[in-house]
């Protein structure tokens, strides 16, 4: 009769250890899908915006788009680089410009819309001293060679 005492004790003291254990694992459980359902949210809203978004996107026509050239600078200090850096951010046609600067040869990447030859014309107008035509090393598509002093 000990023996049988004993074991039911057992069984009621452990069913009750195995009880709070799986409440435990069933909050775990209960956390770990919520956390789901939100990334699950998180991504068809992430989606949705998107699509939303490409309606009102920017629509490109083949003349417009966007070109680099490289403007190769020989015989410029620093200062005079920055100069012409800042009159060439605010050309006609140029989206960006990009410097380097090394005392053998400077260069300025530029990002803009048409053709090298049209971007020349723009910058002729924006630093005409720098792009006078006696100061053109010379241009390919792509790049531009231009030689001070």
């Amino acid at each position: 009769m000990k023996k049988i005492t004993m074991i039911c004790l057992g069984l009621i003291i452990f069913s009750f250890t195995t009880t709070r254990a799986q409440a435990i694992l069933d909050k775990i459980d209960r956390a770990t899908d919520r956390a789901d359902r939100a990334g699950r949210t998180a991504d068809r809203t992430k989606n949705t915006g998107d699509k939303i978004l490409g309606f009102f996107g920017k629509k490109k026509d083949g003349s417009a788009s966007e070109t680099k050239t490289v403007v190769k600078l020989s015989g410029v200090d620093f200062s005079t680089l920055k100069s012409i850096n800042e009159k060439l951010q605010v050309a006609k046609g140029i989206q960006s410009t990009k410097m380097k600067y090394s005392a053998s040869g400077s260069s300025i990447v530029l990002q803009h819309a048409g053709s090298t030859s049209d971007i020349l014309k723009s910058l002729q107008k924006a630093a005409p001293n720098v792009f006078a035509e006696k100061n053109i090393d010379g241009m390919d598509e792509g790049e531009i060679s231009v030689k001070l002093k």
